[in-house]
């Protein structure tokens, strides 16, 4: 799986066998052939300093060459460095999709298209959702101030069960576009929407009124402050 995995990512680079081998040699100051490069893409693994050059090369973790992530290359640094201990940090790749979310603004998310992605240690995430699918939003206004600010970037997980939701934050769609609020369900059905930042009001969403007025895109698992 690591053969493929680095032949992947290379192509996606757009780097051939050679290039890649030309990389390598300025990284590690030592004759690198794109035989070499061939030979481990066709199964043999290389020594710890090229896997790490490797994965700084393709701009990835080095766990996202292995199919078994952070297990297997932990193993491989236990072997050839037996004082270090999980030297890998546990990385999620998240999808930052394009649009935006409003906080106190209006907003509006493609929920298909990714515009870039970044790479976060799972302890961002809260721990019941970090093997789920998480995206990330960049935020605009001060609503959730100060939780979060305009060009943060909010990490949030589909919600799966409507009828078994608990209060806290999530991204909505309403009427004034897609928004970053935080709801509170009441016993009744009705729906409370409010703001971290008490200047702005609340909104009631009646239980009648709940299907027509509001779509609950994801609950928030995270954040990325920026300052």
């Amino acid at each position: 799986m690591f053969g493929l995995l680095v032949r992947k990512y290379r192509k996606d680079m757009k780097y051939t066998q050679g290039e890649l081998a030309q990389r390598l040699e300025i990284i590690l100051h030592r004759t690198i052939t794109n035989e070499n490069v061939r030979s481990w893409e066709n199964g043999t693994n290389p020594k710890l300093d090229v896997i790490v050059a490797i994965a700084e090369i393709l701009d990835i973790p080095e766990q996202f060459l292995f199919d078994d992530g952070v297990e297997k290359i932990n193993k491989i640094v236990s072997k050839e460095m037996p004082n270090f201990k999980n030297i890998v940090s546990h990385t999620k790749k998240i999808s930052l999709l394009d649009g935006y979310v409003g906080a106190g603004s209006a907003g509006i998310m493609d929920k298909v298209n990714t515009v870039d992605f970044i790479y976060i240690d799972n302890y961002m995430i809260k721990k019941a959702y970090q093997k789920e699918d998480v995206k990330g939003l960049t935020v605009v206004g001060d609503s959730m101030y100060p939780y979060i600010n305009c060009c943060d970037i909010v990490l949030f997980a589909p919600v799966k069960d409507y009828g078994n939701l608990t209060d806290g934050k999530y991204i909505i769609t309403t009427m004034a576009g897609t928004q970053l609020k935080n709801l509170s369900f009441r016993s009744n059905g009705d729906i409370l929407i409010s703001s971290c930042n008490k200047s702005y009001p609340d909104e009631l969403i009646r239980c009648s009124e709940t299907q027509e007025n509001i779509d609950i895109n994801g609950i928030v698992v995270g954040r990325i402050l920026k300052s």
